[in-house]
C-alpha cells in the first residue's frame, strides 16, 4: 500500500492543532481547557478544510477511558446514595421527554421541517440512536445529525462557563486520591474493552462508557481505590475535543442554516428549562445546584460525565441521571413522537 502523504499529513495537523488548542487554553484558564480548547482548534482546521476525521477507534478508546475514570467512583456509599436519588431521576427523564415535545414544535415553527426531522433533531439523549431511528421514520439523517453536534457543542461549552461562573474550579489530579498501578491500570481497560465490544454486540445504547464504567464500578466495589493516570484522562478529553470541532465546517453552516439556527435558539429555551429543573431538583434531593444542572443538561453523557468529572461536580449522579435519561428517550420517543403527529402537536 503506498504512502498517503496527504492523509498523513492531516492527521498529524489535526492532532498538532488539538494539543496546541488543550495547551492554550489551559494556561489561558479557559473552563475544561482540554476539551473547548481542541473543539474551537480542530474547528479552525475543519474550516480550512484540512482536518483528518477522528478514527472510530480514538473515540471508543477516549469514551472507555473516561467510563473507567468515573466507574472508580461508584463505591458502595456512592451506590447507595444515588439508589435514594432513583424517583429523581426517573423526573428528571421524564421531564427530559417533555422538553423533547415542547421543543419539536417550537423548532418546526421556526425551522419549517418536517415532522419527524423536528422531533429526532430535538430528542435528549442517546444522538447515534436517535440517527438511526430518524432515518427509520422518514426524517432527513444529515439534518438530525447537525441539529445533534449543535446542542451538544453549545451545551458542552456553555455549561463549562457556567460551572466554572459559579466558583466551581477544575481539580486535576483529584485531591487525595493515589494513581493506580500500571499493571492494574491496564487489566481494568482491557477487561472494559471486551466488556465495550460484548454490550456494542447487543445493541446496548452507549456500550463503551457504560461496559468501562461497570467494570470499574465493580473493582470500586471490592476494595479497589486509586484513579486512572492523569495523562491518560488529558488525552481522552482531547479526543472529545477533536470530535465536536471537526463537525464545524464551511458545509455545516450551509447545509440547512435556518435549521441550525433554530436548533441553537431551541437548545438556548432547554438550557433555561434545565436551570428551573435542577433548582427544584436540588432542593428536593438535597444535591449541589450545580450537580442538578449538570444532571439535567442537555448535553452528551460522556460530555456531561467528564465535564462533571473534571469540575468535581458528583460524576456519578451525573452519569447517573443521563443513563436514565438515556433509556427513557430510546424506548419512548418512537410511540411519544407517533402521538405527536397523530394529535396534531406536529404536523407530518
Amino acid at each position: 500500500m503506498a504512502f498517503d502523504l496527504d492523509r498523513w499529513g492531516r492527521l498529524a495537523l489535526t492532532i498538532g492543532f488539538a494539543v496546541l488548542g488543550g495547551w492554550g487554553a489551559f494556561h489561558l484558564h479557559v473552563p475544561l481547557p482540554w476539551v473547548l480548547g481542541p473543539m474551537v482548534a480542530v474547528a479552525c482546521v475543519s474550516m480550512a478544510n484540512r482536518v483528518h476525521k477522528q478514527p472510530v477507534l480514538a473515540r471508543k478508546s477516549a469514551q472507555i477511558y473516561i467510563g473507567a475514570s468515573i466507574g472508580l467512583y461508584f463505591t458502595p456509599a456512592v451506590l447507595a446514595m444515588i439508589g435514594g436519588l432513583a424517583p429523581w431521576m426517573v423526573l428528571g427523564a421524564f421531564v427530559g421527554i417533555f422538553m423533547s415535545v415542547m421543543s419539536a414544535r417550537a423548532l418546526q415553527m421556526l425551522a419549517k421541517v418536517d415532522g419527524p426531522t423536528a422531533i429526532y433533531s430535538v430528542a435528549l439523549g442517546a444522538s447515534s440512536e436517535m440517527s438511526v431511528q430518524a432515518q427509520r421514520a422518514g426524517a432527513d439523517g444529515a439534518v438530525v445529525a447537525s441539529a445533534h453536534a449543535v446542542r451538544i457543542m453549545m451545551v458542552t461549552s456553555t455549561a463549562s462557563y457556567i460551572a466554572w461562573a459559579s466558583g466551581a474550579t477544575p481539580i486535576m489530579p483529584t485531591p487525595g486520591v493515589g494513581v493506580l498501578s500500571w499493571p492494574l491500570t491496564l487489566g481494568l481497560l482491557g477487561t472494559a474493552t471486551v466488556v465495550g465490544w460484548c454490550f456494542q454486540k447487543m445493541r446496548t445504547p452507549n456500550p463503551w462508557v457504560l461496559g468501562a464504567l461497570l467494570i470499574a464500578a465493580i473493582c470500586a466495589n471490592n476494595d479497589v481505590t486509586g484513579r486512572l493516570p492523569d495523562l491518560g484522562l488529558i488525552a481522552a478529553q482531547v479526543v472529545i475535543g477533536w470530535g465536536l470541532g471537526q463537525h464545524i465546517n464551511r458545509a455545516f453552516f450551509t447545509r440547512a442554516p435556518r435549521t441550525l439556527a433554530s436548533v441553537a435558539v431551541v437548545t438556548l429555551g432547554i438550557l433555561s428549562v434545565c436551570m428551573v429543573a435542577a433548582w427544584f431538583i436540588s432542593q428536593g434531593a438535597n444535591i449541589a445546584i450545580m450537580t442538578a444542572f449538570l444532571s439535567m443538561a442537555p448535553g452528551g453523557m460522556t460530555e456531561m460525565g467528564i465535564l462533571s468529572k473534571a469540575f468535581g461536580l458528583g460524576a456519578p449522579i451525573v452519569t447517573a441521571f443521563h443513563l436514565t435519561r438515556i433509556l427513557t428517550t430510546i424506548f419512548l420517543t418512537k410511540p411519544v413522537s407517533e402521538k405527536m403527529m397523530s394529535s396534531g402537536w406536529v404536523k407530518p
